[in-house]
């Protein structure tokens, strides 16, 4: 006997007695589940019109917003990275048939956030941060050099004792910062009024994409350190060497994507953005020795050696000529701008420990 047989009224009593579970593909994890609704053309429509997908999909949320305690819980805090990072991607990346704004998918994306950013703020240092546009520059830059995370040691291991299975297994977590580059700084010139801020901006912007010559594209420069470092498995594509990287990565590139997405965080764009441009140098100088030391071609160096000079560059024309001129427009931008660089200050910190632990440094 089938189910076609039977009648409505005892097809519905067997269903009740069996109560079986419709779910997201049978997700059991929340990154999981959000993949599968992303694929739907109608995220929000799907949901409406299958309340039990939906119950299930938001215990799975709340599941990781009660947990999630940062590099404390380590599931939970993959969990919760790994799903803001396939929701950001999926803004920058998806195709024309998406929804990009659909209304279920944001609802997802700023409750992780407020999660996330609560714990963020809770280990940010109580200081005094100077208000006086010049003297908030000057400060800005001493505390970023400064933090351990700016000279961390595996950067010296990487130079000097890595092994070329180590180098790349770190630029195999890199992918969720560097090779996106241009478009983060796309993204945060949208709105500003500024000319000279937006022109700071433009500046970057036009360096990242070699100044006019494709040949020279930045991420052009550093596909070619990742084929000699064999990043990229046979056919692999962008989105499957990113489904590699750990939750640490994963906040990294979160934290640079949460502050160009929105515009009201302009200001944490600006700490956590300026704070990469200052602190690459000595990391990239670090670098490139390393790449010498185990042989790899000077185009495969290109884009590290590039940058040492133009990031440091740019680090100080993005205090001068961007973050100057905003606090001096508003003194309370000098706390946003600040927790911006503490956001990636400290999320960096996270990422370096984990490839202390890899390396067994």
């Amino acid at each position: 006997m089938s189910f076609d047989t039977l009648s409505p009224e005892l097809v519905n009593k067997i269903e009740n007695v069996f109560d079986l579970p419709v779910t997201l593909e049978d997700s059991q994890t929340l990154s999981h589940a959000v993949v599968q609704l992303l694929k739907r053309s109608s995220p929000y429509k799907s949901m409406r019109s299958n309340p039990d997908e939906l119950r299930h999909l938001r215990q799975l949320i709340e599941v990781v917003k009660n947990h999630f305690d940062g590099p404390n819980n380590e599931n939970i805090a993959f969990e919760l990275h790994k799903t803001l990072n396939t929701i950001y991607d999926y803004h920058i990346n998806s195709a024309l048939a998406s929804s990009q704004y659909d209304p279920i998918v944001m609802e997802i994306m700023l409750e992780l956030e407020e999660t996330w950013i609560n714990y963020e703020k809770s280990r940010v240092p109580n200081v005094d941060v100077p208000r006086e546009p010049k003297a908030f520059a000057r400060w800005l830059k001493t505390f970023v050099i400064e933090h351990p995370s700016s000279s961390h040691a595996i950067f010296k291991y990487l130079s000097a004792d890595s092994s070329h299975e180590d180098m790349s297994f770190f630029f195999s977590q890199e992918v969720t910062i560097d090779p996106r580059f241009d478009d983060l700084i796309a993204l945060m010139q949208v709105g500003i009024k500024d000319p000279a801020v937006k022109m700071e901006l433009a500046s970057n912007f036009w360096d990242e994409m070699g100044n006019g010559n494709e040949e020279e594209v930045h991420t052009r420069l550093f596909s070619h350190l990742y084929k000699e470092l064999s990043i990229f498995k046979e056919g692999e594509t962008f989105t499957e060497v990113l489904e590699r990287a750990s939750w640490q990565a994963l906040a990294c590139g979160n934290t640079l994507l949460y502050s160009v997405l929105h515009r009201k965080h302009f200001n944490v764009g600006l700490g956590a953005l300026g704070t990469v441009e200052l602190i690459s140098p000595q990391r990239f100088s670090l670098l490139t020795k390393g790449f010498k030391r185990l042989g790899l071609s000077d185009t495969a160096s290109q884009y590290h050696i590039a940058h040492i000079s133009i990031d440091a560059r740019h680090g100080n024309g993005w205090l001068t000529n961007a973050i100057i001129p905003i606090v001096a427009e508003d003194k309370n931008a000098a706390e946003e701008i600040f927790f911006g660089a503490m956001l990636r200050l400290n999320t960096s910190m996270d990422y370096c420990r984990f490839m202390a632990k890899q390396f067994n440094i």
